[in-house]
């Protein structure tokens, strides 16, 4: 069994805390919220990238540095429980989070600051979840897209290096390709793709934007079967991910190519997922692009403008890793 740290999760908190939440944002302008210890500028953060995952220091209300996981795919940004007790940090209601793996449940917790160096964004809510343990992989939370959209994040994943700049002034004149892209209910980017299967199918996907994630191509089970991808995709291998809800089953294979906007991947490797419950089972979205595709470009996320623009780097034609591979 190959172990991910696929910790991608959708939550849904009870429908009272979610207005007060809301509520409190939308009376607040964005500078009251989003804050940079010496204004608007480009902040510099070290990230130690593993296994494709992006994981950076965060301190939740000025406790020591954490290490939270950077994750496009979580609506809502989450601590372990247990962290979350010895920081002393009080919940106000229970929580159900739709988790790769199966569902999960956990707390919400209010009028929270989460900030990384350089900058910070106070009075969240956050959740508390009882997150899996990972052999040799250690972390303390997730840094989703509630704190993400505040920033134009730039993330040179060569370099190991992200930089926030201020989303209102920011702007771009590089020649990346840009990639539109809207949210689903629970609040995560999506984007189109096409997903060539062979050279007479092409299928069009609908995918989440998923830094958390370690993978290539993950689709989702209601899609695997809608499209009968498992009677048509070459099987490379099976193998189970885990995820904040459990284990996900998946059978690998590789497609002729994938198209993300003006750029296509070539014989990538895809999963097709088996789950019959969580993320994997959503039809909220046809599955995932994740971290092993986004290695290969510096990526600019531009969430408040719902855009993201890929700069390819010198790992753009890296071999993919491959699920038979030994990692």
């Amino acid at each position: 069994m190959l172990l991910s740290c696929v910790v991608s999760l959708s939550c849904c908190a009870p429908l009272h805390a979610q207005r007060a939440a809301s509520a409190r944002k939308a009376a607040l302008p964005l500078s009251t919220v989003a804050r940079f210890d010496r204004g608007p500028r480009a902040i510099r953060i070290p990230l130690e990238i593993d296994n494709n995952i992006i994981l950076l220091g965060v301190r939740v209300n000025g406790s020591k540095p954490l290490k939270f996981i950077f994750d496009t795919g979580a609506s809502l940004s989450a601590i372990d429980s247990k962290r979350a007790a010895e920081l002393g940090l009080k919940s106000t209601d229970q929580l159900r989070a739709n988790a790769t793996g199966g569902s999960v449940e956990g707390s919400a917790i209010e009028h929270v600051e989460l900030s990384v160096q350089g900058a910070k964004v106070i009075d969240q809510m956050i959740a508390s979840l009882p997150f899996p343990t990972v052999p040799g992989f250690a972390y303390d939370g997730v840094l989703g897209c509630d704190f993400i959209r505040h920033f134009v994040v730039e993330i040179d994943y060569q370099k190991k290096m992200m930089k926030l700049f201020a989303s209102r002034s920011y702007s771009y004149r590089g020649k990346g390709a840009v990639i539109r892209f809207w949210y689903k209910p629970g609040g995560t980017p999506l984007t189109r793709t096409t997903i060539i299967v062979d050279a007479q199918r092409p299928v069009e996907a609908n995918l989440e934007i998923d830094t958390g994630g370690d993978g290539a191509f993950i689709l989702n089970s209601p899609f695997v079967a809608r499209h009968k991808l498992l009677e048509t995709i070459p099987k490379t291998n099976e193998s189970t991910h885990r995820g904040a809800g459990g284990e996900q089953p998946l059978v690998f294979g590789q497609v002729k190519a994938v198209r993300l906007g003006r750029i296509v991947f070539q014989n990538p490797p895809v999963g097709l997922s088996q789950e019959t419950e969580g993320a994997g089972a959503s039809e909220e979205n046809d599955g995932r692009i994740s971290g092993e595709i986004f290695r290969r470009f510096k990526v600019i996320l531009d969430l408040a403008h719902n855009r993201m623009i890929l700069e390819k780097n010198k790992s753009f034609s890296d071999p993919y890793r491959l699920e038979t591979d030994d990692n």
